[in-house]
């Protein structure tokens, strides 16, 4: 009975001591943390320096707009710009006719 009663006081003790341990060997510092050197001299760089405010473009005739996306190539040509970088230009129109895309059998 005596040593039920011990066994129960270790078990109870050791998460304590593997705690107490566990904290001893993280609290030693490394050779290489020593060595390392701290920045002399701290930069800020905000993030909204580069922050562009949105600027409302002028209303224009929705016919006319959708004659030029069908001039430039509908929207390949935003696909495109995207991709690119460059903006489409009125003369920018697919050479591919749309059907020639697919791979599929014509019947």
């Amino acid at each position: 009975m005596l040593n039920q009663s011990h066994r129960c006081s270790l078990r109870a003790l050791l998460p304590c001591l593997l705690i107490m341990f566990a904290g001893i060997a993280t609290a030693q510092p490394t050779e290489d943390s020593a060595s390392l050197a701290l920045p002399t001299q701290l930069s800020y760089t905000s993030v909204l320096g580069g922050y562009q405010v949105y600027i409302d473009e002028p209303v224009q005739s929705w016919r006319e707009t959708n004659d030029r996306v069908g001039r430039i190539g509908g929207w390949r040509a935003y696909a495109r710009e995207i991709r690119t970088g460059k903006p489409a230009s009125d003369s920018a129109v697919d050479s591919v006719p749309h059907a020639e895309h697919h791979e599929g059998i014509t019947p």
